[in-house]
């Protein structure tokens, strides 16, 4: 496992084929580590075809950063930002079929040459029996404990331009695995939260269709546009500096085993594992949740790489408001 993108469809986790695909898969590894992709929207479904994200300003044309709608990790590390992409890996045949849960970079042509360039958008196949991989670098695999996320997207209501009537988001993005060493400073981006062109379910927009006066209606559309991709419940809510991300886990490993482990650094108020829905099997990832942040803190400087279950594990704070926000809602 590579990456993981937590949406507000569910979670999908990638492999990527890094040592055959080492330009799309650096690209994508440390676009993922500047928050890039967060909040972001999907678009272009395509029921049995594909679905696709990674252009920043769709659905996003409030966005004070990243004003752009397609670059690679180099156009946003340098001064100003801007919109430069990659050559990419020089595939020796694209001829086939990219199956089901394959991830890849959107190719664009460079006019002048003919020369393929990558960067930002990636596609997702949903195709049963295959996508034709013509337009498209696949460097990675949705991993199969995921595809009930894919089957979810792909049952969502689209418009004229192929974009869900209802947003699907990605909250945010966790690096489960990197091996490449980031060798120079990569910024890690505030992303501001989209207000305007955001599409809520419609059973959300009927408690307040029918408000009055007008700013009333525009406020009442604004919290629950937060509410929706879940980042701010309430105003002023941030990741908790009490909340582990722990990832690598042998799918044998409980979570009284994890809260038993983590206990001498400090008192635990929760311990998840994050279980497929449908087989109820462990997909390999969790949160802790210290009562103290210093605790919290010690965990995160002694845990990573040690061994549980055979298995050498990964720890980083969470960037992620679940915990809060189950907090909040009890």
């Amino acid at each position: 496992m590579s990456v993981l993108l937590e949406t507000t469809a569910g979670d999908i986790i990638v492999d990527l084929k890094y040592k055959q695909y080492e330009i799309e898969s650096y690209n994508f590894l440390k676009l993922c580590k500047c928050n890039f992709y967060q909040n972001q929207c999907f678009y272009n479904l395509h029921k049995d075809q594909s679905v696709q994200f990674g252009n920043p300003l769709l659905g996003y044309e409030d966005r004070k950063e990243l004003r752009l709608k397609n670059t690679s990790v180099e156009g946003i590390t340098s001064e100003p930002v801007k919109s430069r992409l990659l050559k990419a890996t020089e595939s020796p045949d694209r001829s086939g079929k990219a199956l089901k849960g394959s991830l890849g970079n959107v190719v664009v042509q460079k006019q002048e040459s003919g020369q393929e360039l990558i960067g930002s958008q990636v596609i997702i196949s949903l195709a049963e029996h295959g996508l034709d991989a013509t337009n498209a670098i696949y460097f990675g695999d949705v991993i199969q404990t995921s595809w009930s996320t894919l089957d979810k997207i792909e049952r969502f209501a689209v418009d004229d331009t192929q974009r869900p009537i209802e947003d699907i988001r990605i909250r945010s993005t966790f690096i489960i695995y990197d091996p490449f060493l980031d060798g120079r400073h990569f910024p890690t981006y505030e992303v501001s939260l989209p207000i305007q062109d955001i599409r809520l379910p419609q059973t959300l927009v009927d408690e307040f269709t029918d408000e009055d006066p007008e700013v009333r209606r525009d406020i009442k559309r604004k919290e629950l546009s937060l509410e929706i991709i879940e980042n701010m419940p309430i105003m002023g809510i941030k990741p908790s500096p009490r909340v582990l991300f722990i990832c690598k886990l042998n799918p044998l490993t409980r979570a009284k085993d994890i809260a038993t482990i983590f206990q001498r650094f400090g008192a635990i108020a929760s311990v998840e594992i994050v279980r497929d829905k449908s087989t109820g099997h462990s997909l390999g990832y969790g949160f802790i949740q210290f009562t103290d942040r210093k605790s919290c803190e010690q965990a995160y400087k002694k845990m990573e790489g040690v061994i549980i279950d055979d298995r050498r594990i990964h720890v980083d704070f969470s960037q992620s408001v679940k915990a809060a926000t189950k907090a909040i809602n009890r």
